[in-house]
């Protein structure tokens, strides 16, 4: 099978070679079947120089395009006008991102198998501190790849969402048929991708490989903030993608399917994140006003239940809730509280061999009902947890959604002997085990998984 592999650049002086390199390298034969496009998206660093350079040493399999700045999109669809027609399946490669060593022949195994398969993705993975200390972590959306390589119907498997173009992998006469939208500023690819999926209801996804997105943790932070400052990232946003969604999915089956109700609870959440916080900023008192309202309308299309079932922090679904109740002024609300306090629990391992367990107590809450409390029990006592409040108010753009003097966690303290246990909640009437815990066994596991995306990031 032969492949296209677009990767749009603009000043990508840093890491382009890198990106490049991962594909040469690949162990499915470059000079015989993989075409590389660079599109110069009006560089003025040095990174136009770079790919020169790679050119000039595989004249052959590498080409750079030179475009007037125009942002992805356009930069994307003039690749595709340059993609050889021989070509079966083009990919999509951000210029500071790296595929793992065998992605193209995993991905070609795959669609020889699947021929009616017009789109295949891999797991995504985080990089930080790229050339350094590396920290990997795995997208939330990689439990799709639990059960190994398979093909994901969307009618019955609406939580295996998929929207962004990085690692995809496109089916060369399907994509014929597209074209990303060059009037977006942002999401011009998961437009195209869920057009697709809506089309086709399928979708094929590799496991063992993996596609490596480095964060520069201060340089993408600040193109994250500057992209929640432009306007069109609001009303504009909601109306040319998700709209678009709502009448795709009405005009195809009738009716807003589980999957993009899901998926636009997933990707809407975004809006009430903590590092986005530019809302009241960015736009005026009217301005802001139409969005809640089209936000609104939007979340008037969803059931409740895909927004109660993001993993997202309670208070962002409880502002989503809010907004689609109660639309403009903004009136925030909390959910009535649970019989047993909702949480999120995760771990902390300290150097000398200690551990934390933290419960991150997700509703609102100034105290735990009488006689309750979190615990652990290891084998040598059952220790209680320090209950820890907040000591300044959290907001979602400036609405307060928890006070300050709230309950933010529930932390307990474990010594070196006392790694292994269970970790519960107690009231008067009842004790309800959340979680069983070998946390030697655990960090093991960890160091493991991470080790094994280092070697297939470094093969």
């Amino acid at each position: 099978m032969n492949f296209a592999i677009i990767i749009p650049f603009y000043n990508a002086e840093n890491r382009l070679a890198t990106s490049v390199e991962s594909i040469i390298k690949q162990s499915y034969g470059f000079a015989e079947n993989i075409q590389i496009l660079l599109i110069n998206d009006g560089s003025t660093d040095k990174s136009g120089d770079i790919a020169e350079g790679l050119v000039r040493k595989h004249p052959k399999n590498i080409y750079q395009i030179h475009v007037k700045n125009g942002g992805p999109a356009r930069a994307r669809n003039i690749g595709l006008m340059h993609v050889r027609k021989d070509t079966d399946f083009v990919g999509f490669l951000d210029a500071d991102d790296v595929y793992s060593l065998h992605m193209i022949r995993e991905i070609a195994n795959f669609a020889q198998s699947h021929q009616a398969i017009n789109m295949i993705v891999p797991p995504f993975y985080y990089l930080d501190d790229f050339g350094g200390k590396q920290k990997i972590g795995a997208h939330k959306l990689n439990t799709r790849f639990e059960q190994g390589s398979r093909v994901i119907n969307i009618q019955q498997d609406y939580k295996a969402i998929h929207f962004y173009i990085g690692g995809t992998f496109l089916r060369f006469e399907r994509l014929k048929q597209l074209a990303f939208d060059e009037s977006l500023r942002f999401g011009e690819d998961q437009l195209l991708i869920t057009n697709l999926l809506l089309d086709d209801e399928e979708y094929g996804v590799v496991a063992d490989v993996g596609y490596f997105y480095y964060r520069d943790m201060q340089g993408k932070a600040s193109l994250v903030n500057k992209s929640w400052q432009d306007k069109t990232r609001y009303q504009p946003f909601l109306e040319a993608v998700y709209q678009t969604y709502l009448h795709e999915s009405k005009a195809k089956f009738g009716t807003v399917i589980p999957f993009v109700q899901y998926l636009i609870s997933y990707h809407a959440k975004l809006y009430f994140y903590k590092e986005n916080t530019y809302f009241r900023e960015v736009l005026t008192e009217s301005e802001q006003e139409a969005f809640v309202l089209a936000f609104q309308k939007i979340l008037g299309e969803i059931d409740e239940k895909y927004i109660w079932e993001l993993d997202t922090p309670q208070v962002v679904q409880e502002m989503m809730m809010s907004i689609r109740k109660n639309g403009w002024p903004i009136h925030f609300e909390t959910a009535p509280l649970a019989e047993v306090p909702i949480v999120s629990l995760h771990k902390n391992w300290r150097p000398n061999g200690h551990a934390e367990l933290i419960c991150d107590i997700e509703e609102s809450r100034t105290a735990l009902p009488e006689k309750s409390f979190f615990a652990a029990k290891t084998l040598f006592a059952t220790k209680q947890a320090e209950l820890l409040k907040r000591n300044q108010d959290v907001l979602i753009w400036d609405v307060v959604v928890r006070p300050a003097g709230t309950i933010s966690k529930a932390k307990i303290r474990l010594k070196p002997w006392e790694l292994r246990g269970k970790w519960f909640y107690q009231d008067a009437n009842k004790k309800v085990e959340l979680e069983q815990f070998r946390l030697t066994a655990e960090l093991k596991q960890k160091v493991q998984r991470r080790l094994k995306l280092k070697r297939a990031l470094n093969q």
